[in-house]
């Protein structure tokens, strides 16, 4: 804590002179058709404004001296204005904007993140944030193809509000982007906070926090019509906006619908099917309140991509294999499927007591279901073409060396027989219909893991201010969720049906009637397509959170305290009664209460009107997450043991550059993790079951440097410099606790080894050079970027005593076994262009964009040992570490997204 405490000292003095009150005044307009711009972001110094209706602004500052006005909207191009201000108010004049189509047109947020892939956590963001600061903006778009987390932090760590409600998922903590996917128009407007700086409309998180302004009012009032055609996730996009703006009548609207399909996408099997709407509605009721609805969905459709191993990569010479898919009646038919459709509701009243004082309320809600298929088998070979004892490098004796016949021979048939490198589906209906003739159920089928989600919000803030230095914010957010989690009969692949018993208990416990059932109150069910099977519980919570800040304001300071306090209630309620734990799976179970709160506090320090200095701490406490409350929540209601509330202890310092020909920021900070916990779920080839396997007790330690620069090297040319070198550890030795889904074993619990291990998931060292041409409304941007330090995902089983417990000491394959491992790093080339054309009313934007020029398809962009490991290959019980090589993903080679709108 003493770091923390360091950092308030400056706080205790307050008591210097106050200036008079200054303003910089000025207004905003668009470049290209001469518009009034509103809601554009206006900076100087450390302070902040948006720009009305009108495109003014009025910003005050305490001090006379040199100021850079920066002003940032997505879809323009960031504007640098100097402004001296001697006494009274300075006036910027008319600041005008150029329409950017380089990043606003990008398609990044929606084709990069859109998470093809269901083995890996998307944790990346898939937000791109549009700020003056150089840094966050590079990130956030650059570096985006690399899944590269700021700071390291998973994104349950970043709050997102969608007209002050908070939208993080109830039971992962992330925000779901694909649920406004495809509303990019209407999605336009927002406010972001940068780690844990302080703002209007939300305490903030650690990880920051943005905003989403829909309200039909604050729309660009157009009628637009774009165009996208590309060969990532999608390969066409249609969209159209239409906007009223606020009318004479005081009624504003806004309309935006899109459509995204593409029959493959980058990578083999993989489609994308989705629409989306938005409707919002606004009444300005008088001067001091307005009402405003707003609604919006976006309901998908997509074939999914899976990870492999580079034993597979390279005897097919596809770094981007798909095991997911094969051919069906000679067409490509993918095994996994997600769909989603989650609508959302809000109704927001906006009340303006005073010129000082404003209060924001929102009731809301949404409802919608997402699934994703999978194959099942009962009693039958795993149909997954990439299975390991599928692949020429299985050693059946091991140690003993692979036959090399056999070897060649699974080689050839991998590199020629499509029905062997992908799924056979063929196979799978025919051995159905051979179990059909003997009246048997289903040996393959199709399930569809299903959640449902409903969703209630309420939540009020005030933002008032305090006297000549301060402003105060806070609020209270409430809501309810419910998510009900369930298996259906998607498709019996020809099979005439199922039945809803536990395979891996029948196998172990053919005598024991009780265990083998999934729901003991109907038992030995037949499952038809459509029915619900396998496990079917909900899981709930109550959440409420207040919060307040203050800042205050002064000449050559500024500083801010706030603090939240929340609480938490959550419980499962099972729908059947599981064979595995007939007195702890059905109904409602105990409900469980947590309290947290956080504290934080920062401090500015103004050199002068362009350089400052600025300091933040803050200590965060947070219930876990609800998806890992529970062991095994499928099967039972029983608590993760071990599992209390994480304690987050975070500071950072950073020196500020701003003038109108370059700005640079310098970051250096530090976060620490207490009592983290993980859940993982995986098959155990030991003991022929699902393991559940928790980690708690985890500490780690997030620290680095992140540096961002940009100069204006000509009037039409800057140069952008951006490095983030970070070093994320496991700083002890956490606690591991299996537990076993078929119930062959009590629940065993042990130490794991992984003190100073790096945390995967994301690059620790990204940078990026490049080159920004701007003139005649022409943009050009060339971005050389470098990435390092990427860590494998590791399995908590190998750093075990039981892993190596048969091997005598310097044994050689301990290392192997423990040891983590690093992937290359390596290089991308980006390129876009953009041309803005005014003709008559009508306004054209083009844009161009290729990412990964140069075509680099050996780039690793993460990966994860799996969560297997295999003991009984020889009956030697000595760990094979061979048998399940790390699965990996690599970044998509080039790929191109071209982009033309109409605006009038």
């Amino acid at each position: 804590m003493k770091f923390f405490f360091t950092l308030l000292i400056p706080i205790v003095f307050l008591a210097l002179p106050a200036w008079s009150q200054l303003n910089i005044t000025g207004q905003v307009m668009d470049g290209l058709t001469g518009a009034a711009v509103a809601q554009a972001k206006v900076e100087a110094a450390s302070l902040q404004t948006t720009t009305g209706a009108d495109g003014r602004f009025v910003l005050p500052v305490n001090e006379p001296g040199d100021y850079t006005i920066i002003v940032t909207l997505d879809g323009y191009e960031k504007t640098s204005v100097a402004v001296k201000v001697a006494k009274g108010s300075a006036d910027a004049g008319k600041i005008m904007l150029s329409p950017s189509m380089v990043q606003a047109e990008s398609g990044m947020a929606e084709i990069t993140l859109s998470g093809e892939s269901d083995d890996k956590d998307q944790a990346v963001s898939g937000l791109l944030h549009s700020s003056g600061d150089v840094f966050s903006n590079t990130a956030s778009y650059t570096f985006s193809s690399m899944f590269f987390r700021m700071r390291g932090y998973d994104s349950e760590y970043e709050n997102i509000y969608i007209e002050g409600v908070p939208v993080n998922d109830g039971e992962s903590g992330r925000a779901v982007y694909g649920e406004w996917g495809g509303l990019n128009d209407a999605f336009r407007n927002k406010e972001y906070l940068n780690g844990i700086e302080p703002g209007k409309f939300s305490i903030g998180s650690l990880g920051g926090a943005t905003n989403f302004t829909t309200r039909a009012s604050k729309q660009r009032k157009q009628t637009k019509l774009s165009y996208a055609l590309s060969n990532r996730s999608y390969t066409n996009r249609l969209m159209l906006t239409y906007s009223t703006g606020l009318m004479d009548n005081n009624w504003a609207f806004t309309f935006s619908g899109s459509r995204r399909w593409g029959n493959e996408g980058y990578v083999d099997g993989t489609f994308y099917d989705g629409y989306a709407y938005f409707f919002g509605a606004e009444k300005k009721i008088n001067s001091r309140h307005s009402l405003a609805l707003t609604a919006y969905a976006s309901p998908t459709r997509r074939g999914m991509s899976s990870a492999s191993t580079q034993e597979v990569y390279d005897m097919l010479d596809n770094n981007y294999y798909n095991s997911s898919w094969g051919y069906q009646n000679g067409e490509k038919r993918n095994s996994k499927v997600r769909t989603s459709n989650e609508p959302m509701f809000i109704l927001s009243h906006y009340w303006t007591i005073d010129e000082k004082t404003s209060v924001t309320s929102s009731a809301a809600f949404s409802s919608g279901k997402t699934g994703t298929t999978g194959l099942n088998w009962f009693n039958a070979r795993d149909p997954r073409p990439d299975y390991y004892r599928n692949l020429p490098n299985y050693q059946p004796d091991y140690p003993l060396p692979v036959n090399p016949f056999t070897q060649a021979a699974t080689i050839s048939a991998w590199q020629n027989d499509v029905n062997h490198s992908q799924i056979d589906w063929d196979h799978l209906y025919q051995t159905n219909y051979l179990s059909n003739i003997e009246n048997k159920q289903a040996l393959y089928i199709l399930e569809n893991n299903m959640t449902a989600s409903q969703n209630w919000y309420l939540n009020s803030r005030l933002n008032k201010a305090t006297g000549e230095h301060g402003s105060f914010s806070g609020g209270i957010e409430l809501s309810h969720y419910k998510g009900s989690h369930y298996k259906l009969m998607d498709d019996l692949l020809g099979g005439q049906y199922w039945v809803d018993i536990d395979q891996y208990s029948q196998r172990d416990f053919k005598a024991d009637t009780v265990k083998l059932q999934n729901d003991l109150n109907n038992p030995n069910r037949v499952i038809k397509e459509g029915d619900r099977f396998g496990y079917d519980y909900d899981l709930l919570s109550n959440n409420l959170n207040l919060w307040a800040l203050e800042q205050f304001t002064y000449p050559k300071y500024d500083f801010y305290v706030g603090a939240s306090i929340s609480g938490n209630q959550y419980w499962r309620e099972g729908n059947m009664r599981n064979g595995r734990a007939p007195e702890n799976s059905y109904g409602k179970s105990e409900v469980n209460t947590n309290m947290n709160y956080s504290v934080k506090a920062g401090y500015t320090y103004k050199i002068s009107g362009r350089h400052y200095v600025t300091a933040h701490a803050a200590y965060i406490t947070r219930p876990p997450l609800l998806r890992d409350a529970y062991i095994s929540p499928r099967t039972t209601a029983k608590l993760t043991p071990g599992i209390s509330d994480l304690k987050i202890m975070s500071g950072d310092i950073s020196y500020v550059v701003r003038y109108p020909n370059f700005n640079a920021r310098v970051t250096a900070y530090q976060t620490m993790y207490d009592d983290y916990s993980e859940l993982l779920r995986f098959y155990d080839d030991d003991l022929k079951t699902f393991v559940n396997m928790s980690m708690t007790n985890e500490s780690r330690t997030h620290q680095g440097i992140e540096i961002g620069a940009e100069a204006k090297v000509l009037p039409i040319l800057s140069v952008v410099a951006v490095v983030s070198y970070g070093n994320y550890r496991y700083t002890n030795r956490p606690t591991g606790t299996r537990n076993y889904d078929n119930g062959s074993l009590p629940d065993t619990t042990e130490t794991i080894y992984v003190k100073n291990f790096y945390v995967g998931g994301s690059p620790q060292l990204a940078s990026s050079v490049g080159l920004r041409f701007n003139k005649n409304y022409w943009f050009i941007d060339l971005n050389g970027n470098y990435y390092d330090k990427i860590w494998l995902d590791f399995n908590p089983q190998r750093r075990t005593p039981k892993a190596i417990q048969n091997l005598g000491p310097g044994d050689p394959l301990i290392n192997t076994l423990t040891e983590q491992q690093q992937l290359d790093g390596g290089f991308t080339l980006d390129l876009s262009i953009g041309k803005s054309i005014r003709v008559k009313s009508y306004f054209v934007n083009i844009n161009f964009s290729v990412s990964n020029l140069l075509d680099n398809q050996k780039l690793t962009s993460g990966g994860y040992e799996q969560n297997r490991i295999d003991f009984n290959t020889a009956g030697n019980m000595v760990a094979n570490p061979n048998a399940f090589p790390p699965k990996l993903y690599y970044a998509y080679g080039r790929t191109y997204f071209f982009n033309v709108g109409f605006r009038f």
